[in-house]
């Protein structure tokens, strides 16, 4: 149901203007969730509130004043209980008026705390982890930013991601969690899964490890549900989604320190070794973008790295110096890669 058809429902419920079938229709929607019946009961306190705030301000102070007083001060006999009371009841009103204010004030500044938002972002070269208002735990690959509030909307905890992240969602099931990534939205409920949504690549990719995840697009109508185990792949261009079955170990082995490559082209492979060390690497021959390659890195240096490439595929590389600028920093290093020459073996003849 449309959440404006919801909130008028709401508001001739309020007002006694409701009738039967929009009564059935509210109750309804009341069955559908414990959400929605916490949703209308904080809409009723906040009418409550209003007019209470409403009649505060309608109140003459001086004649409320001269009131109480005439009562407290009438020379009838009253027992001392009563007086109390009356007591009691005046000191009473500036509590209310203190009790209001600070509820409008508490909800006032929850909301400005969920629409300021935090940021984290690993440079190149590097990984990071955190966790955020709600215990969820996230790990950002290099060149990674992910934005989240400070403090959560009570309807839905949203993030936005720009990059590499693996995520352990703290479960809760009336409290969803969506991740946006821009062309893409993933809400999960409690659920272990990495998304891959760097910026300058035509897809999004996403395995679930445990748990369910839905992956849908920015107009919500092409929706995929994953199991464990799965990949989706999400086309930016045509916004579709296909699902397979897949190596876990291959997308989320980064969180580990480890740099896994499996039956990957080499231009997937450069990609990686670019962010994961924070160089620049140009393929000079276009036929290196086409070999596959297959290794799995843990802590070796990029020299390492790019001697183990050369001695699996016919290739050769060169690598720039690190030559420091006048402002104290490195200029990043540029890695060269090419094809590797056949050396001849054809001795020449004698003569």
């Amino acid at each position: 149901m449309d959440s404006l058809d919801i909130d008028q429902l709401i508001v001739n419920d309020f007002s006694g203007e409701i009738t039967s079938s929009e009564r059935q229709l509210l109750d309804e929607w009341f069955s559908e969730s414990v959400e929605n019946k916490r949703y209308y009961n904080e809409q009723k306190k906040l009418v409550e509130i209003f007019s209470l705030h409403q009649k505060m301000q309608k109140i003459d102070e001086h004649k409320a004043y001269q009131s109480v007083s005439a009562k407290l001060y009438t020379r009838k006999k009253i027992s001392w209980i009563t007086w109390v009371e009356r007591v009691a009841a005046f000191l009473l009103i500036p509590v209310l008026i203190f009790s209001v204010v600070n509820h409008i004030s508490q909800t006032k500044h929850e909301h400005q705390f969920s629409a300021v938002y935090n940021t984290a972002e690993t440079p190149l070269g590097m990984r990071s982890s955190l966790t955020l208002p709600d215990g969820t735990k996230v790990w950002l690959n290099a060149g990674s930013k992910l934005s989240y509030p400070v403090l959560f909307d009570d309807k839905v905890r949203e993030v936005k991601l720009s990059g590499e992240a693996y995520f352990e969602v703290k479960k809760d099931k009336k409290w969803p969690f969506l991740v946006n990534s821009g062309n893409m939205n993933l809400v999960v409920l409690g659920t272990t899964f990495n998304c891959n949504a760097y910026p300058e690549n035509n897809e999004i990719q996403t395995v679930l490890v445990e748990g369910q995840v839905s992956v849908m697009n920015q107009s919500a109508t092409v929706l995929e549900e994953l199991q464990p185990g799965e990949l989706a792949v999400f086309a930016k261009n045509s916004q579709q989604i296909t699902k397979s079955k897949t190596d876990l170990q291959k997308y989320i082995a980064w969180k580990s320190g480890k740099l896994m490559f499996r039956d990957d082209r080499m231009n997937l492979v450069v990609e990686k070794l670019q962010r994961w060390y924070n160089i620049d690497i140009e393929i000079k021959d276009k036929e290196i973008s086409d070999y596959i390659y297959t290794a799995t890195f843990i802590d070796e240096s990029l020299d390492q790295v790019l001697k183990m490439l050369a001695l699996s595929a016919p290739i050769s590389y060169t690598i720039s110096e690190r030559t420091k600028q006048d402002d104290e920093t490195f200029v990043k290093q540029t890695v060269k890669l090419f094809k590797k020459k056949k050396i001849s073996t054809n001795k020449p003849l004698s003569q």
